[in-house]
C-alpha cells in the first residue's frame, strides 16, 4: 500500500468511494455523486486543506480530508471526512492512513487532531482504539432552519 497527498484530479475517485461507503450501513445516507463531489470539493478548496489517501493497485481505497486550524494552545488538524472502502475495512488501512497523516502534520507543529463521528457505530470504536478520547465538556448542537 502507498500513501499520497490528495490532488484535485483525485476528487472524482474519492467522491465515488465516499458515496459507496456512506450510502451503506451503518450510515445509510442518500448521497448522489454530484452532491458528494461538491461536498468533497468544498473541503479541497478550504484554506489549510490537506487530504491524504491510501492507494492499492493504483486505486484509492481510503482517504482523510481535513483542515489545519489555528488554535490558542497549538494548531489543530480537524478531520472533516475519513473513509475506507467497505470491502477493505478492518485490515489496518484506517490506522495506517492516520499514522501517515500524523507523520505529515507532526512535522508542521500541529498539536492535536480532532473530529466528530456518530455514537454507537464502528467508527467511534475505531477512533477510540487508535487513541482518540471523547471530550466530555463539548456538546454538538444543531438547529433546523
Amino acid at each position: 500500500m502507498q500513501f499520497k497527498t490528495v490532488e484535485e484530479c483525485d476528487l472524482l475517485t474519492c467522491s465515488k468511494l465516499f458515496l459507496n461507503v456512506f450510502n451503506e450501513e451503518p450510515w445509510n445516507d442518500k448521497w448522489t455523486l454530484e452532491k458528494a463531489q461538491q461536498y468533497l470539493s468544498d473541503f479541497y478548496q478550504t484554506p489549510g486543506f490537506l487530504g491524504v489517501s491510501a492507494v492499492e493497485n493504483n486505486e484509492i481505497v481510503g482517504f482523510i480530508f481535513g483542515v489545519r486550524r489555528v488554535w490558542w494552545s497549538g494548531d489543530e488538524f480537524f478531520i472533516n471526512e475519513m473513509c475506507v472502502n467497505t470491502n477493505q475495512q478492518n485490515k489496518g488501512i484506517g490506522k495506517a492512513l492516520m499514522d501517515y497523516l500524523k507523520e505529515i502534520i507532526g512535522s508542521n507543529e500541529v498539536a492535536t487532531i480532532s473530529l466528530l463521528t456518530d455514537r454507537g457505530i464502528p467508527a467511534e470504536e475505531f477512533y477510540k482504539r487508535i487513541g482518540f478520547k471523547e471530550i466530555e465538556r463539548l456538546v454538538f448542537l444543531s438547529s433546523d432552519v
